[in-house]
């Protein structure tokens, strides 16, 4: 299969915890920076269609008993969607509530010395 690299931009146009909409080919993506690491995944929400990119960025809370104080994580690496709040990992484009069935597609992201580059 041949490769469909692509050029999104200079590493310094992606702030770390914001969310940024890039169009390739008339394709909306949405990418997240995390520290290092960086993100994207199709800027649709399977649900209703909402755009992704206009949505927010946190974490999750983790189990505990009644009392006990709320702990967090995966903090920075669920986007929730700004329409009805369906939440999705942002490193697989997973749904936090039904993983096997319902998913955003994700795309591998890296840096090309100054450049976020995009594998589609």
């Amino acid at each position: 299969m041949a490769s469909n690299k692509r050029d999104l931009g200079p590493l310094a146009d992606f702030e770390d915890g914001a969310l940024r909409r890039v169009e390739l080919d008339g394709r909306g993506l949405v990418v997240v920076r995390k520290g290092e690491e960086l993100f994207a995944l199709r800027d649709i929400c399977p649900h209703q269609g909402a755009r992704l990119s206009n949505g927010r960025m946190g974490g999750k809370s983790l189990a505990c008993q009644p009392g006990d104080e709320i702990g967090y994580g995966q903090r920075g690496e669920i986007l929730t969607c700004p329409w009805h709040g369906w939440e999705f990992d942002v490193r697989t484009g997973c749904s936090l509530v039904d993983p096997q069935n319902r998913r955003v597609a994700s795309y591998p992201v890296r840096v090309e010395g100054d450049r976020v580059v995009v594998e589609m």
